[in-house]
């Protein structure tokens, strides 16, 4: 039977195109030096645990930009500042929620957006609280 968080599905917000592929969201990742490679991130909202090419070798702190694998755009959350990534999370009846994550290495926050009210996740998510 499948978990709650089966029933989502995460969308690119500039070519709507599905990022999640069996039970990780996969994404294209560069560094500000250059670095790039896959990742791939637990659907489930406050579970952060990651899957990252053992290359990559990323620093904690350290600000990994987040691209779609499908259009190759940024997924900067540019009306929330520098720190954080946006995607969409629909469920299976359909409804929209704007999903919110920081793009830098080791910090834990997440946060969910719908019907105009804000859920926080993570352990870092005073970090941006002000910009919701």
């Amino acid at each position: 039977m499948a978990t709650f968080e089966h029933n989502f599905f995460y969308l690119c917000p500039h070519c709507k195109g599905h990022l999640r592929l069996a039970n990780e969201i996969v994404f294209l990742t560069k560094t500000n030096t250059g670095l790039s490679g896959l990742v791939l991130l637990n659907p489930k909202i406050g579970d952060y645990n990651v899957i990252v090419d053992p290359k990559l070798q990323y620093a904690p702190g350290e600000h990994v930009n987040f691209i779609c694998p499908i259009c190759y755009e940024n997924l900067d959350a540019k009306e929330r500042g520098a720190n954080l990534a946006h995607v969409i999370r629909v469920d299976r009846e359909g409804k929209e929620s704007q999903v919110y994550f920081s793009k830098i290495v080791g910090e834990k926050c997440t946060y969910k957006v719908e019907d105009g009210k804000v859920e926080s996740y993570g352990d870092d998510a005073n970090n941006y609280k002000d910009l919701f």
